[in-house]
C-alpha cells in the first residue's frame, strides 16, 4: 500500500493545528492547515470568505484547500472544523490517509477558544461561533458534528492532555493503523 496521511479533524479548540505540527515534527513530514491554506489562496481572511460568500463559499473553498495540501504523501493535514461535513471530504480523506479525530468536551472547547481570543491570535475568529451564547453554540454546532467525527479511524481525547500528548496518541494511533492493513 502507498503511504497514507494523516488528517486530524475535530471541533474549534481541539488542538488540530498545534498537534498537526508537533506530529509532522515527529515524522519529519510536511504539515498542512486547511484554513491557513484557504486564506493564502484566496488572499482574504476566513470571516471576509464568509461575509462575501457565506459559510457555502468558504465549504467550496476549504474543499479546493484540502484536495491542493492532501495531494501527496506523506503529510499531516489540521482540517477546518467542518470540514467533514462534507462527504467529498470524508472519502477524499479516507483515500488518502488516517483519519484522527481529535475530541473535546465542549466546556474545554469553549474555555481554549475563548483564551485563543483573549491572546488576540489570528486563528481565534470563528464566525459560526459569533452568536449568541458561545459555550450553548459550541455544544450545539459539536453535537450535530458529532456523528460525522465518529466515522474517524481513531479518537483521541483532549480534555486533560497536553499537545504533545496528544501528538503520542496521533502517532501511537498512525503506528496501530498502519499495522491492520
Amino acid at each position: 500500500m502507498d503511504q497514507r496521511g494523516i488528517f486530524l479533524v475535530g471541533f474549534s479548540g481541539t488542538g488540530k493545528s498545534t498537534v498537526a505540527r508537533l506530529v509532522g515534527a515527529r515524522l519529519g513530514w510536511p504539515v498542512h492547515d486547511v484554513d491557513a491554506a484557504v486564506v493564502e489562496r484566496g488572499g482574504l481572511t476566513i470571516p471576509q470568505i464568509f461575509e462575501r460568500e457565506g459559510e457555502a463559499g468558504f465549504r467550496r473553498r476549504e474543499a479546493e484547500a484540502l484536495e491542493a495540501v492532501s495531494g501527496a504523501a506523506p503529510f499531516v493535514v489540521a482540517t477546518g472544523g467542518g470540514a467533514v461535513l462534507s462527504e467529498a471530504n470524508r472519502r477524499l480523506m479516507a483515500g488518502r490517509g488516517w483519519v484522527v479525530a481529535l475530541e473535546g468536551r465542549p466546556e474545554t472547547l469553549h474555555g481554549r477558544i475563548a483564551r485563543h481570543r483573549q491572546r488576540d491570535e489570528p486563528d481565534a475568529v470563528r464566525p459560526l461561533l459569533d452568536a449568541g451564547d458561545p459555550l450553548e453554540r459550541v455544544r450545539a454546532l459539536k453535537e450535530s458534528r458529532q456523528p460525522v467525527y465518529a466515522l474517524a479511524d481513531w479518537t483521541v481525547h483532549t480534555d486533560r492532555l497536553t499537545p504533545e500528548q496528544v501528538a503520542a496518541e496521533v502517532l501511537r494511533a498512525r503506528e496501530l493503523l498502519e499495522a491492520t492493513v
